[in-house]
Order: structure tokens, then sequence, then C-alpha cells
């Protein structure tokens, strides 16, 4: 992570903001794809990568802003973030 000394609050969210709208897309797509009636289908890596991409996100802002990140996952086993692979 960049030292919060040396970056803008804007420029810090525009920057990390892209991995968040890619995740967006994402699940507006398996919405749109893999839904009938009320239930959609997501493969678990698949949801997994989701989770991680917000929870680092959120992590990222959190200690920009507050140098200070949440300790709300301390209940949680830690987890090794992993990412699907892009299949193109």
């Amino acid at each position: 992570m960049i030292p919060p000394e040396k970056v803008s609050l804007s420029d810090f969210v525009t920057r990390r903001l892209h991995p968040t709208k890619v995740t967006l897309a994402y699940l507006r797509h398996e919405l749109a794809v893999h839904s009938s009636g009320s239930t959609t289908a997501v493969d678990s890596r698949e949801l997994a990568s989701v989770i991680s991409t917000l929870e680092l996100f959120i992590e990222d802002y959190e200690k920009l802003v507050t140098r200070e990140p949440r300790t709300t996952q301390a209940a949680m086993p830690a987890v090794e973030r992993t990412y699907v692979a892009d299949a193109r």
C-alpha cells in the first residue's frame, strides 16, 4: 500500500475503485446469466474472490482514513486470499 502521506484520499479511492467496479460488473453478469427465478448460482471460489476484493478495498481505505483497520474479522479464521484466474 502507498503510504497515506504520499497520496490524497481522492487519488487513493480513484486508484482502488477499478477492482471494485470490475467486481460489480462480474456480479451483474452472474445475475443476468446464471439466474433462474430468485436463485443465482455462483462458483464458491469466484464468490470468495469477490469477497476478498471487497475486503481489500475496505481494509486499505480504513488504513488510509483511520490508520487502524477493522478488527471484526478477528472472530473469523484467517483465510488465504485467492483469486480466480481470468478465463480469457
